[in-house]
């Protein structure tokens, strides 16, 4: 349990941390910086080579950090960083989904779980924005949610291994989907980084990318899949305390009691449905 909470910590910071030092930013340069940064950090535990593993991991790598991180920072061009990390409280809800096609029974109450997610994330982005943005960066997040859900799920299946050695695997497997969207759409030579920029990028790249993905699948082994998922989303109301109080982000105040009390009672009857169920998830 404790290695979940310090990987909370580290994601939590980083949403309002994106949102004011990176968002003028490339998506798809901050997503490449992280991604190089973790695959670097975690290549010098890679020692014996096992072919089919590590292929393995690379193709999910693609899937639960490429595809995650291209949609996850881009989601910040139309959202503050606390209605983002909102957004993600879906995650867990999807997992499950996916898991049904390996093998879990299903069951209807996730439908309603993820319509009732949607619907609070909904309200509490129904501020300021245009219908356009919202839009836009409702299906960012949900499309971040539904790929790092899929990539913890087929993690399980055919990696099923929480040491460290297949790590840069995946975030090699990450970088190459990422690589040709940042060359395509960036012009690398007019980006001029400052101070607090870079330093972002350092700690965005070791700390939640690297670490804390790794804390992440460590303590998940020992966990219950219900209790998986209420700890998933520990990480939204610090992350939402960080966005306001450290970064200074304003929220509405009614939206946000209002669509966080629709998250929490969907998160709730997962949980319930869950532990009637007896199920447990080991990333």
């Amino acid at each position: 349990m404790i290695y979940l909470i310090i990987a909370t910590i580290c994601f939590s910071i980083s949403f309002g941390m994106i949102k004011s030092q990176l968002s003028t930013l490339p998506s798809e340069f901050v997503a490449l910086c992280r991604l190089t940064l973790a695959m670097l950090f975690f290549l010098p535990f890679v020692k014996q080579i096992r072919e089919k593993k590590h292929l393995a991991a690379i193709f999910i790598g693609m899937i639960q950090f490429g595809v995650m991180y291209l949609c996850f920072i881009k989601a910040f061009s139309y959202l503050q960083g606390n209605e983002v990390a909102l957004l993600t409280t879906t995650t867990p809800i999807f997992v499950a989904l996916w898991s049904i096609l390996f093998g879990e029974k299903f069951r209807f109450i996730y439908i309603i779980c993820i319509l009732m997610s949607v619907i609070g994330a909904g309200i509490i982005v129904w501020q300021n924005l245009s219908f356009d943005m919202i839009v836009k960066g409702v299906l960012l997040m949900e499309t971040t949610n539904c790929s790092f859900a899929l990539g913890q799920v087929l993690w399980k299946k055919y990696i099923n291994d929480t040491g460290i050695k297949y790590m840069s695997s995946a975030y090699l497997g990450a970088s190459l989907l990422v690589l040709p969207f940042a060359l395509i759409n960036v012009d690398m030579t007019n980006i001029t980084l400052n101070t607090p920029q870079i330093l972002s990028l350092i700690y965005l790249g070791l700390v939640p990318t690297g670490i804390g993905f790794w804390l992440w699948n460590k303590g998940a082994v020992s966990v219950k899949y219900s209790t998986l998922a209420i700890m998933n989303n520990l990480k939204i109301p610090v992350a939402v305390l960080f966005s306001i109080f450290l970064f200074h982000e304003k929220i509405n105040i009614s939206h946000f009691l209002i669509g966080t009390s629709i998250i929490l009672i969907s998160i709730i009857v997962l949980h319930f449905a869950l532990k009637q169920s007896n199920k447990t998830f080991n990333i």
